[in-house]
């Protein structure tokens, strides 16, 4: 098998990680940009592991140290953190301090691994560089597509963070000049609320549209507007308005800052 996931995760198997739900719940929400970069990275290199898995899964917990394949393809590497790094961490002022932080866990849990297993630790560690070198930033394209009719062109991009998805339009004019951009659509940085939910990209009846996985319309956005450099999205599905920023969620975006 090929590795296609590299996760850091607090908790393992149902289980959390011993410093409690609050915290693992914020700390696996404030991780999952990184763990996503680097699935999407390692995929993409065709890395065969040495043995029936296709998940390098590292788990912090008070637990002790551990390294076994757990079925169905996951290699779980259980890590143990004394609660003095955890306090550490808690205190750390800066987003690029707590990034490092989450980095030198998983190299912590790769040089674990290789003790019994053949890991590519080289190859991951390079992926890591990347990201540094890439200012820790997880962007990627989504859609692009020129409109001669409204002339203009446009590009929706995929922004994830330690704080929030963001799936953000920029509209330029035929000559490549920015003339608006913002976010279409906002949510929490969990792939199951925003994976499905954006996968195509409609021109319909002087709109823009973005539907998810079975076509469905999630966003839209007027043509018109666009043209003008205004962007800005109605969010038409109601389950999913229940996951972008709202009075009755706020909070729950509020715990994932520092």
């Amino acid at each position: 098998m090929n590795y296609r996931y590299i996760i850091l995760y607090a908790g393992s198997s149902g289980f959390g990680s011993g410093f409690g739900d609050k915290f693992d719940a914020k700390f696996n929400d404030n991780t999952w940009f990184i763990s996503n970069y680097l699935s999407l990275k390692i995929r993409k290199l065709h890395i065969p592991s040495d043995g029936p898995y296709n998940m390098f899964y590292c788990n912090i917990s008070k637990e002790k140290d551990s390294v076994r394949i757990l079925s169905p393809n996951v290699l779980n590497v259980k890590m143990h953190v004394e609660e003095n790094d955890i306090d550490r961490y808690l205190n750390l002022l800066t987003e690029v301090e707590r990034y490092e932080f989450y980095l030198s866990l998983l190299e912590r849990g790769y040089q674990l691994a290789s003790t019994v297993r053949s890991i590519p630790v080289d190859i991951f560690h390079k992926l890591h560089h990347e990201f540094r070198e890439g200012g820790y930033k997880n962007e990627r394209l989504f859609k692009k597509k020129q409109l001669r009719d409204y002339s203009i062109k446009i590009e929706l991009t995929h922004v994830l963070t330690s704080y929030s998805y963001n799936l953000v339009l920029s509209v330029y004019n035929l000559n490549g000049e920015l003339i608006g951009k913002d976010s279409i659509y906002e949510t929490f940085p969990d792939d199951i609320l925003f994976n499905k939910n954006v996968r195509h990209l409609v021109i319909d009846d002087n709109k823009l549209i973005v539907t998810d996985f079975l076509d469905h319309p999630q966003f839209v956005c007027d043509l018109n507007d666009l043209s003008k450099g205004i962007v800005k999205s109605v969010c038409v599905d109601e389950n999913t308005k229940k996951y972008i920023p709202n009075e009755n969620n706020k909070d729950e975006f509020e715990r994932l800052k520092w």
